[in-house]
């Protein structure tokens, strides 16, 4: 065997390899892509899919409540305590949502920068009629699905607001 066959043997294996590790690895590409591109149909990132997920676990365990924000910051004493709507995006909810072990009582105060809160001292309190119990995940605001045309857009940076019918 010349030295020229050595290298022309030597050549066509690296190709064999390289080809091989290309089939090898075309379809965990693939399955990554079809992983984005449900995450866009859904309208969430994988930081947010795991969010959902325990979402979903604290409502099958009946810790979620829910009220508005016009309900629960409309008298409080704080000045700004109502956190400002994103301007930037396109929808919006006014949708407040808040984990307990017991249901809300009157007088419960949401903890600063969570969804958790702090319930009255008396435990004579009533129940809070703010706050109602959420039983299925259908019944909280995603407000970043827009629906997958208009989240595809987002993705690639294009405008994903709504277009505004003209009368």
């Amino acid at each position: 065997m010349g030295k020229n066959s050595a290298t022309l043997f030597a050549a066509t294996n690296i190709k064999r390899a390289v080809t091989l590790l290309m089939v090898m690895t075309a379809p965990l590409a693939m399955a990554f892509l079809a992983y984005h591109v449900y995450l866009i149909w859904a309208g969430m990132t994988t930081n947010e899919s795991a969010k959902w997920s325990d979402w979903k676990e604290d409502i099958a365990d009946g810790v979620v409540f829910k009220s508005t924000k016009a309900e629960v910051y409309s008298d409080s004493p704080l000045p700004g305590e109502h956190p400002a709507a994103q301007a930037f995006w396109p929808v919006k909810s006014e949708q407040v949502l808040v984990v307990a072990d017991e249901p809300p009582r009157e007088g419960c105060i949401i903890r600063p920068g969570t969804n958790e809160i702090n319930q009255p001292v008396s435990s004579e309190a009533g129940l809070d009629k703010r706050w109602i119990p959420v039983h299925s995940m259908r019944e909280i605001d995603n407000i970043y699905d827009l629906g997958f045309w208009r989240n595809l857009r987002h993705v690639f940076g294009w405008s994903a607001k709504q277009k505004v019918a003209c009368e």
